[in-house]
């Protein structure tokens, strides 16, 4: 029987895949709603998956189109991808559990550090992490004439480079995971009852606490694994090597989009198919309470959208944010994040509308002592404070310029996901059943296995891209292709939005304190917007932090393959000019910037990136901080200072708590 429900879960996953690849034929030649077309194309690949003559693709081969066999390009490239995706995911979790033993029983304010340099690795950009690979080696072989590895597929296949380069940023983000969840496990009533007993730290930890986080671990791969399948079709770029993900460079019919989606989605289905069914993961469990399910209760009552006073109702809103915001303002990291965040919004539009071309070009020109000058200028040259492109657009105004687009837009996408999924956990709470949850949470767990920049650059790729002498076609379609490319980013990620929200809204509504609501005759709007969204709120602004990170890394990645926020237009065949500017878009000069030593080309950008990363952490703490305290959750220290004012005295395991960890009090 369970293999039954495995298979029917993988056949629904198979549909899903087929039913995504085939949406690129509303994108081939600009975008195009034909309805018919689609589903022709999506009865086309179902057939051509039971027909293995089918089973080929196409390559130019100089400039002749050519059949090639699918089977024989998958049995070999497919298998290296592989390798080198799987082998950088263990070398990541073998060295974060190893990092997180190692370093667990440092004091507190080193393990703090260590929070403070985590966060940072994760500021920075993962193709930041090759490059400076690449670097090292080729320093390394300048220096001592000693070739460490070779970086770049060149007719020998490579392992180590890719692998090396792959596993960095997992590592880190594996390594914040097993400390997190070891920190937490750590304060567990057992925990100190088998020290009592004379077992030493390590041996608690690797026998007890590693067993009892597995579930959680599980869990929290998923998006560390969907990280690292984005990175994968980074990593095969920018190596030279063809892999299953660069099959689709070959050729973008939804046929070999099916086909290589579901090489990628099944063997992560399987292994996780294998974790849950052996540690016992729970799937969403239906309440099932009379109380709840209010028999034909409409989602709104009529009694509670009644209020004495809306005027007053209203001024007592205002106030409360007022407040809030005020509460906020007292915290420091939230000031200088917030004056950097509006600051650098305010002026790029106050720039933008003043200057009456806010970004030169700087061509060729000729100093006073004669000598010419060609793109890309370096910082100084010609008055260029930090320099040009290739193109001769000067950096600081293309970054002023960028500005509102990479945080406005990225705050936008992040928001509207947030929106959306909120929206819609109110019937996924009270409307939807044990069937319905569970096909949702499916759904969410197979789109984790689809790199969302490779669904991105199969759609855009022939709609955001245009010739140097299409200019004024491709600035009369900014707007909408803007609107398009965020509306592909929003909608692919509301499933997996969708089931993070609903099942936290489902959990809250277990706790005592709903449950108390529901007997009290509470209706269910009152339920979920007076106490579910209470407590739901911190973890919808920790969500918002962590979707608009991750809608910049998938920018990025676009952005390597000239996939620009809306649209570029393509030079010589290669170079790419950005019509909006915006930041992400620029990371493709990383190569160049680094091989050839004009760092001028990514030192300001990458700067303002990490700048902007670190801003969103510290308005995204500062809220949940804030809004902890509102229903009764203190951090270690806020919690012995509370203690401490009441006249007692706070114990000193208390006094030792990580200050990311929190402990519900009695408020006074």
């Amino acid at each position: 029987m369970r293999f039954f429900e495995l298979f029917y879960k993988y056949v629904l996953g198979v549909v899903g895949i087929v039913l995504i690849s085939c949406i690129s034929v509303f994108f081939t030649d600009g975008f195009q709603l034909n309805v018919n077309l689609y589903f022709q194309n999506v009865w086309g690949v179902i057939r051509s998956l039971f027909t293995p003559s089918d089973w080929f693709f196409h390559q130019f081969v100089g400039y002749e189109l050519l059949e090639k066999p699918l089977f024989s390009y998958v049995l070999d490239n497919y298998l290296y991808s592989m390798t080198i995706l799987f082998a950088a995911l263990v070398i990541a979790i073998v060295f974060g559990m190893v990092f997180a033993l190692s370093t667990f029983g440092l004091p507190h304010k080193m393990k703090r550090a260590i929070h403070t340099m985590l966060n940072g690795l994760e500021a920075l950009p993962d193709i930041l992490f090759i490059f400076i690979l690449q670097m090292v080696v080729v320093w390394f072989f300048k220096t001592y004439d000693i070739l460490l590895f070779e970086f770049a597929y060149i007719g020998d296949r490579i392992y180590l480079s890719p692998i090396l380069s792959l596993c960095i940023l997992p590592t880190v983000l594996f390594y914040r995971s097993f400390l997190l969840l070891l920190e937490e496990e750590w304060k567990e009533d057992y925990v100190q009852l088998v020290r009592s007993k004379g077992f030493s730290k390590m041996h608690v930890l690797m026998w007890h606490c590693l067993r009892n986080i597995k579930i959680s671990l599980v869990i929290q791969s998923r998006p560390i694994v969907w990280v690292t399948l984005s990175s994968l079709l980074v990593i095969e770029y920018l190596h030279n090597f063809y892999g299953i993900v660069r099959l689709i460079f070959f050729d973008s019919r939804p046929f070999v989009i099916a086909m290589a989606l579901i090489l990628i989605f099944t063997p992560f289905y399987i292994i996780y198919s294998v974790l849950e069914w052996s540690f016992k993961v729970k799937q969403t469990e239906e309440f099932s309470d009379s109380r709840v399910s209010m028999r034909g209760m409409k989602l709104i009552s009529m009694e509670s959208m009644k209020l004495a006073n809306p005027g007053m109702h209203f001024f007592s809103s205002i106030k409360k944010m007022s407040r809030f915001f005020v509460s906020l303002c007292k915290k420091p990291t939230f000031v200088m994040a917030l004056i950097y965040l509006l600051g650098l919004t305010i002026l790029s539009f106050m720039y933008s509308y003043i200057a009456e071309v806010p970004v030169n070009t700087i061509k060729i020109f000729q100093d006073e002592q004669g000598t010419y000058h060609a793109p890309p200028h370096p910082p100084g040259d010609g008055g260029l404070l930090l320099g040009s492109d290739t193109h001769g657009h000067p950096i600081l105004s293309m970054l002023i310029v960028g500005a509102k687009y990479t945080i406005l837009l990225t705050a936008l996408i992040a928001f509207l996901r947030i929106l959306i999924g909120y929206v819609l956990s109110i019937p996924y709470l009270f409307w939807l059943g044990n069937r319905s949850k569970r096909m949702i949470t499916n759904m969410a767990d197979g789109m984790q296995f689809l790199p969302l920049s490779l669904i991105a650059y199969i759609l855009l790729v022939h709609v955001l891209i245009f010739n140097e002498d299409q200019r004024i076609v491709a600035e009369s379609v900014r707007t909408s292709n803007i609107i398009l490319e965020i509306s592909i980013l929003i909608l692919f990620a509301i499933p997996v939005v969708l089931n993070t929200i609903g099942r936290e809204a489902d959990e809250i509504l277990r706790k005592d304190f709903a449950q108390a609501a529901i007997l009290l005759g509470g209706s269910k709007s009152r339920l979920f917007f007076r106490h579910i969204t209470v407590h739901l709120f911190p973890k919808l602004v920790h969500l918002f932090g962590q979707q608009m990170i991750q809608a910049l890394q998938v920018l990025m990645h676009l952005g390597v393959f000239g996939i620009l926020l809306g649209g570029g237009l393509m030079s010589g065949g290669a170079a790419y000019q950005s019509l909006t500017y915006e930041w992400t878009g620029m990371f493709q000069a990383l190569r160049m910037g680094i091989m050839t030593d004009r760092y001028w080309l990514i030192v300001p950008v990458l700067v303002l990136y990490v700048l902007l990363i670190f801003s969103i952490q510290s308005v995204v703490k500062s809220i949940i901080s804030i809004q902890q305290q509102k229903i009764g959750v203190y951090s270690g220290k806020e919690y012995a200072k509370i203690v401490d004012n009441k006249g007692g005295r706070s114990s000193s395991r208390m006094r030792e708590l990580n200050k990311e960890s929190f402990v519900f009090i009695e408020r006074s």
